[in-house]
């Protein structure tokens, strides 16, 4: 009995260092010295946004491919400017009067007095003659164009005329004639100033007063 009531002793000794040890570890948990700190969750970072990359096609402005650019762009001007001085010496040639072109209509000399004239309105012409021994072989010039002018009333008194005044004409382009019929019976006439002009690369065109043949002049001018 005794070795039993010893043992039994032990064991209470036992539980009660159980108890005493978890009390103790109980009291330091509570205890906010000994404590420790709470881990506090670390902030979730967001993704960056990504850094923009240079696209590889713009070009890299420094100060030498602009003064390139500045360079390029003043030798273009210079060539627009040289291009326009270029056009603006060329000037019609009194001869063939199909070296150059302007708005305004050339009238020979030779064509004063002409009533036609007083019909060329809403255009502008100006009279050309003769100057450093070229000749002028047009009566009329519309941007290139030569043009001879011929009334059946006069062809009937000068008939050999027509030919002497287009054949120097006949090796050029866009040539016209421009015939004003103020006569009776012309078919006979016409039918042989129609072969003239098909012959010498000559266009013919038929006008019936004076007013309508300045009306073909004016139309060609514009």
């Amino acid at each position: 009995m005794n070795t039993n009531s010893a043992s039994f002793k032990s064991i209470l000794a036992g539980v009660q260092k159980l108890r005493n040890a978890h009390d103790t570890n109980d009291g330091n948990s509570a205890n906010p010295a000994t404590s420790k700190a709470p881990i506090e969750p670390r902030p979730v970072k967001s993704p960056s946004r990504p850094v923009p990359v240079a696209n590889r096609d713009t070009p890299v402005v420094n100060a030498f491919n602009q003064r390139k650019n500045e360079e390029e762009a003043a030798h273009q001007v210079s060539q627009v400017e040289e291009r326009k001085r270029k056009w603006s010496k060329v000037s019609p040639n009194p001869t063939s009067g199909a070296s150059g072109k302007e708005k305004n209509v050339l009238v020979s000399v030779s064509q004063r007095g002409n009533p036609l004239l007083s019909s060329l309105t809403n255009t502008s012409w100006r009279y050309v003659s003769p100057s450093g021994g070229n000749k002028i072989y047009y009566d009329y010039c519309v941007q290139g164009r030569n043009i001879v002018f011929l009334s059946l009333k006069y062809h009937k008194l000068h008939p050999e005329y027509i030919s002497k005044k287009i054949q120097p004409l006949v090796k050029l382009k866009n040539n016209v004639l421009i015939c004003v019929v103020d006569v009776e019976s012309s078919e006979n006439i016409l039918k042989d100033l129609n072969k003239a002009c098909m012959f010498n690369g000559f266009a013919l065109l038929l006008a019936f007063n004076f007013e309508q043949a300045a009306k073909y002049i004016v139309f060609m001018n514009k």
